[in-house]
């Protein structure tokens, strides 16, 4: 009779019924009320420890999942990926063009997603496939490579940017849905912390490893039952397999945790008529609101000065410093490991320094310093340089992107700024469609160091006045309200 009450109090508990809904009906059922606290006390005491067993295997497939990703960012990292899209034949034309287009892709998906998000709830499975599809997405470059097919890597390229867009954002805010900040443990809540070192050492073991097998491959010779074997190994797929299957491998313990919202059974395809009436419905906020229009100009400014960027200073940096230093593929790692690291620090010097020299100057100062990378390519390529200027440009970035977000809090109502936020990615999207491919163009008949000086010409005299533009805005703002 015992076990009995036992096994039926504990299914009600699981069932969230109270403790005191619990022991009325069971005590008017002729059990004694003894043996129903007993039960009761034994059966919360159970369920108690299998919920934090249950918190506690949560909390390690998300630490896991989040090792694995920064793995996989480390080893394949941006940088990398055209340095190596230009050693499958492509040319600068085409790579510039293909990052144009992942970048505008990626801005309308994320829009796309985050608006679904908002009346719908995301399923576990679909941000675990994404993780996998861009996992194999890898080991399609890889091969890509090994055939030289510019074309085919483009393809992989393209996939790979829908999966990293869910496989990143979405599943942000899944984490923060299923385990809150206060359970998530000492590691996972210092993720943040811990990742950028993960990311930093993977970054450069990569960049050794692929300097170690060159394009080339390497011959390396191998024993096996008595047998003397050589393999050509190559470096870039050591690494290519690497983040492949750490993706892989990230997607899949994914979908082995327990969801505990309940996903909706919308499908993404019904929501793509109502996605584009919203864009129709808001498309003309972006015209007419002049300081919608200046900050949507900015945005896409250094929008294109990024796309540009990156696309490029890898290569740059790969090709001038190949036979130097400390090897071509490391010394690209050096550099963006010191990037990595000011990434992290960047928002950190950002509100120290707003507090001391205020908004307005820090708008001119960080144009400057977004700028010092492309200026110390065109003119001083020396790897200290540049690796110093690398940093001063993340602490740049940083800067113009923490003086956006404060100017469209201030100029913009509530409404605004949550169209704003919401489609600001679709209104840059055209207009870095076609200028990415010009930007391209101009690198491939002038030259990378041609094209960085537009870059510095584009921040400097373009963004620049924009910015003063915004702040004139912003004071006139204030003296109305005064």
């Amino acid at each position: 009779m015992g076990e009995d009450i036992f096994v039926v109090v504990r299914d009600l508990l699981s069932q969230n019924i109270s403790i005191d809904q619990i022991k009325n009906r069971l005590v008017k059922q002729g059990f004694l009320e003894a043996d129903v606290d007993d039960a009761i006390e034994r059966a919360a005491l159970q369920l108690r420890l299998k919920k934090i067993d249950s918190t506690k295997k949560m909390i390690g497939d998300f630490a896991w999942k989040e090792v694995l990703d920064r793995i996989g960012y480390g080893f394949v990292s941006h940088p990398f990926l055209n340095i190596l899209f230009s050693f499958s034949g492509a040319s600068y034309f085409l790579i510039g063009f293909i990052n144009g287009l992942r970048t505008v892709l990626s801005l309308l998906y994320s829009s796309f997603l985050k608006e679904f998000s908002r009346v719908h709830e995301i399923s576990k499975a679909f941000i675990s496939r994404s993780g996998i599809l861009y996992g194999f997405s890898f080991l399609i470059l890889s091969f890509a490579v090994v055939v030289r097919s510019p074309l085919l890597y483009s393809l992989a390229f393209l996939a790979g940017s829908l999966g990293v867009v869910a496989h990143g954002e979405i599943y942000t805010k899944f984490l923060r849905d299923n385990l809150k900040k206060e359970r998530m443990g000492a590691f996972l809540s210092r993720i943040s912390s811990y990742g950028i070192l993960i990311t930093v050492v993977s970054l450069l073991i990569s960049g050794y490893v692929m300097d170690l097998f060159p394009l080339a491959g390497k011959l390396v010779s191998l024993s096996l039952f008595g047998r003397t074997f050589s393999v050509n190994v190559y470096g870039y797929l050591i690494s290519f397999e690497i983040t492949a299957f750490a993706f892989i491998l990230s997607g899949y313990v994914l979908s082995r945790i327990k969801q505990e919202m309940t996903s909706s059974q919308a499908k993404m395809s019904s929501f793509v008529k109502e996605f584009v009436t919203r864009i129709k419905v808001h498309s003309g906020f972006f015209v007419s609101n002049k300081i919608v229009v200046f900050l949507t100009l900015t945005s896409i400014i250094t929008g294109l000065v990024q796309v540009l960027g990156n696309s490029f200073y890898g290569i740059r940096i790969y090709n001038e410093f190949k036979n130097q230093f400390i090897g071509g593929f490391l010394n690209v790692a050096v550099v963006f490991s010191i990037a990595v690291v000011f990434s992290f620090i960047g928002p950190w010097f950002t509100r120290r320094l707003r507090h001391h020299i205020g908004i307005s100057p820090m708008l001119v100062f960080g144009t400057l310093l977004t700028a010092m990378l492309p200026l110390s390519l065109a003119y001083n390529p020396h790897l200290i340089v540049v690796s110093v200027a690398t940093a001063l440009s993340i602490v740049g970035s940083s800067i113009l992107g923490m003086a956006q977000g404060f100017f469209t809090r201030k100029l913009l109502s509530e409404a605004e700024r949550q169209i704003y936020f919401s489609f600001v990615g679709v209104a840059v999207s055209l207009p870095l469609l076609i200028l990415s491919p010009i930007g391209a163009y101009l690198g491939q008949v002038y030259g990378l160091v041609f094209l960085f000086k537009m870059l510095i010409f584009l921040l400097v005299f373009v963004a620049t006045p924009l910015y003063f533009l915004i702040v004139l805005l912003y004071e006139r703002t204030l003296e109305k309200a005064f």
